[in-house]
């Protein structure tokens, strides 16, 4: 039998299945909170046609779409790709500013995608600490920044990231809550040079409709994308773009992500002031997003350690993190960030 790409051959993949919850443990290993309202009307009202897929439909994406999306990040409709998945954005955006052989500059710890694809790209990575400064390229064609970043929670503004000699930068906001600071920020000093990345599957708790989108202003690297994702996904599922319209643009959804920001915000301090309380962890400042990365003090197995108490996070080295680090997701049901606190604080 013939053997695989040593590209293939060595692309690591995870899921939850690989770290199993037993019956009492407290599971903090993913986003377990509850779909937005408009979710369940939406798809009540959803009407698939025939037409919706028996054609591809536009690779750019459904004109409705991309209109909403162009408004969330204030930029026109021809800057938007919808794509399947954050994970489609970010592999578009690689391939398109990057030839085999050219060298990248990643995150570390990070989501393991940004590796795992640049690897698969054949790009060279060069990794810089999170939390940390954004270091200059150094040759590297593109840099890759995650705000609010996975797994930490930690913030990088788009001011603090210098741009001179820079190349591309590629902007991960997949966790950003879209209100506040952070957004405005991103839509006020966006460049040509920048690229974002997005997942509406965070945003609106809907995964399994493989949605995101990238946004650049540059109109010869949206003309490369949109040729490279012809020969992709082509175009993603119409009926997931008219669910997302939905839910996007329904009545009560900018109240509701709002609701969920404070509250998210409100169970991420809660569990800080957990690990601060305890005499076992530290965390790194998270300050947005979903997560938070938390390292025991001994040099012990951090994964070990709160799966003892029957806390179940993600281990630290699926994010290129250490052993002595676990990551956990806030976004729970308040009853199980009130029982996870407690545990923690008492180690």
């Amino acid at each position: 039998m013939p053997p695989t790409s040593r590209r293939a051959a060595t692309t690591t993949a995870h899921s939850y299945d690989d770290f199993p919850v037993q019956t009492g443990d407290l599971d903090l290993r993913g986003d377990n909170s509850p779909p937005l309202s408009a979710v369940a009307p939406a798809l009540r009202r959803l009407a698939v046609t025939a037409a919706d897929i028996s054609s591809y439909g536009a690779v750019q994406g459904e004109p409705e779409l991309l209109l909403a999306l162009a408004g969330l990040f204030g930029v026109s409709p021809a800057n938007v790709v919808v794509t399947a998945g954050g994970s489609e954005a970010l592999h578009l955006a690689l391939t398109c500013v990057a030839d085999p052989g050219d060298r990248i500059l990643l995150p570390r710890p990070a989501f393991p995608g940004f590796d795992e694809l640049a690897l698969l790209g054949g790009l060279r990575l060069s990794h810089y600490a999170v939390p940390g400064p954004v270091p200059p390229a150094r040759g590297a064609v593109a840099t890759v920044v995650c705000t609010p970043h996975n797994p930490t929670g930690v913030l990088v503004r788009h001011t603090e990231v210098p741009t001179a000699g820079r190349g591309w930068l590629i902007w991960d906001v997949s966790h950003t809550p879209l209100t506040g600071e952070e957004i405005t920020d991103l839509q006020a000093s966006l460049g040509d040079a920048d690229i974002v990345v997005f997942s509406l599957s965070k945003l609106l708790r809907l995964p399994g409709a493989r949605v995101g989108c990238l946004v650049a202003l540059n109109t010869d690297l949206i003309a490369a994308i949109t040729r490279a994702k012809t020969h992709l996904s082509m175009s993603v599922s119409r009926p997931s773009q008219h669910l997302a319209v939905q839910v996007l643009t329904a009545a009560g959804t900018t109240a509701e992500l709002a609701d969920r920001h404070h509250v998210l915000t409100s169970q991420r301090q809660q569990l800080l002031a957990a690990v601060d309380a305890s005499t076992a962890f530290t965390a790194d400042p998270a300050a947005s997003g979903t997560h938070l990365l938390v390292h025991t003090n001994d040099g012990t197995d951090a994964y070990q350690a709160l799966r003892c108490v029957g806390v179940v996070g993600l281990p630290g080295p699926v994010f290129g993190a250490p052993d002595t680090a676990v990551r956990l997701c806030v976004a729970q049901p308040p009853h199980v960030i009130q029982d996870a606190a407690r545990r923690v604080s008492e180690l």
